[in-house]
């Protein structure tokens, strides 16, 4: 399946008001906010009729694609919806009748009260976000009620006055934009770049409602789609898988460990079935297995770049086979530096030492050779890393490490003269 970008809802809600100034100008939304605004460009033309059925028309189009973002980005989801969801939705139809009625109260109430008046813009503005965001998580009839706006509100905090502020600063900006670009501007492009703004800031607000619905789901009890999503696409089968095991290791072990080879043989295995395994090998003692096995695990933990755990399982091979090295040089090189750099100096120098005597004829093979010196100068065997010391040096004559090796024999005996 495609990859669908999900949304951490850890981040905190002031981040999203920053990072959601891209959220129009992403997927489908800049495509839905240019049609729509070419759409209303059509009110332009002085026709009564067809002015009243495009402005009709554009604010449905745009409430509902705007729902559909703040849905989506509810449940979970990074970017846009490609399509708004269908005429049929009631709570669609429900947000487009409330933010006509919202908006009508606040055009109309300063004219018939005056001053007085001007305080319901202010409620309408503060009650309209939680209204639009009660339709997601609670239908229809809540949103219609005051104490579920209380309820939401106390729940959510802070954070409410927070999107209250922003749906404030953008009212301000929508009315600044129509004053500059419609009433003082060319009036077709002016007109067109103030429904660019408008629909603009009217995703980015449905989009942070929606950002704040998916921040405090748990509080408010809504269960994001991702979610799902998300245990769709990773099902646990793995750990049902681990439980029979378990559940037949208790009478047939050895059928209990042909059900992990199957698995492990899949690719992509965890590390509790790995380990699992290798305990069940164990209690049969079927120690070439558990050797086989372990090359395979350490191999898929470098390449995973899971290093310090595959130390681990090299450590536990050395305790089966004491001469145990990893089978490839790009496994066993990468082992042997993590263990140098980690404190392990002896681990180092057996896959150092195991390098050399596999493939000396490799790139890689002068390099762990001064590994494996400086290791037993390490650990204070120096008579080996001198003797060692020397032997590289025949070896690998001319080498850009023998300047090293030379510096390294000077250093264990600086009386005795250096003869590659």
């Amino acid at each position: 399946m495609p990859h669908v970008a999900l949304a951490d809802a850890s981040v905190p809600f002031n981040q999203r008001i920053i990072t959601g100034f891209r959220y129009p100008l992403r997927g489908a939304a800049p495509v839905t906010i240019g049609a729509i605004a070419v759409f209303d460009l059509l009110a332009y033309f002085p026709m009564m009729g067809l002015r009243l059925l495009v402005v009709g028309l554009g604010w449905i189009a745009l409430y509902t694609y705007a729902f559909a973002c703040l849905r989506h980005t509810a449940d979970g989801f990074e970017n846009p919806p490609e399509m708004a969801m269908n005429s049929e939705d009631k709570a669609a139809l429900a947000l487009i009748v409330i933010q006509l009625t919202g908006n009508a109260l606040a055009i109309l109430a300063p004219l018939l009260f005056g001053v007085s008046g001007l305080l319901v813009p202010l409620v309408v503005a503060f009650v309209l976000p939680v209204m639009t965001m009660s339709l997601t998580f609670d239908g229809v009839g809540a949103a219609l009620n005051p104490l579920t706006w209380i309820a939401a509100i106390s729940r959510i905090g802070v954070d409410y006055f927070k999107l209250f502020a922003v749906v404030l600063a953008t009212g301000l900006l929508q009315a600044g934009a129509q004053y500059a670009m419609q009433q003082r501007g060319p009036m077709f492009l002016g007109t067109l770049v103030y429904y660019l703004v408008a629909n603009y800031l009217a995703l980015y607000n449905f989009h942070l409602m929606g950002a704040l619905i998916h921040h405090h789901h748990e509080r408010l009890g809504y269960h994001p789609e991702a979610e799902a999503l998300i245990e769709a696409t990773h099902p646990d089968d793995d750990d049902a898988l681990l439980a029979h095991v378990n559940e037949i290791a208790r009478d047939d072990i050895p059928a209990a460990t042909d059900i992990l080879t199957e698995r492990i043989r899949e690719g992509l295995t965890p590390a509790p079935l790995h380990l699992r395994y290798r305990q069940l090998l164990r209690a049969q003692e079927r120690m070439p297995e558990l050797l086989v096995h372990g090359q395979i695990w350490i191999a898929a933990l470098v390449a995973g770049g899971e290093t310090r755990r595959a130390l681990g399982v090299v450590q536990d091979c050395i305790g089966i086979d004491p001469a145990f090295v990893p089978d490839a040089t790009n496994t066993c090189g990468p082992l042997a530096d993590t263990a140098a750099h980690g404190g392990m100096p002896r681990l180092a120098l057996q896959l150092a030492l195991g390098y050399l005597r596999l493939w000396p004829g490799d790139m890689g093979a002068p390099n762990y050779g001064l590994l494996a010196v400086q290791m037993h100068f390490r650990l204070e065997e120096r008579e080996q890393a001198a003797t060692l010391a020397r032997s590289l040096l025949h070896a690998y004559s001319g080498h850009p490490v023998s300047q090293d090796l030379m510096d390294m024999l000077d250093t264990l005996d600086p009386s005795r003269p250096v003869t590659p």
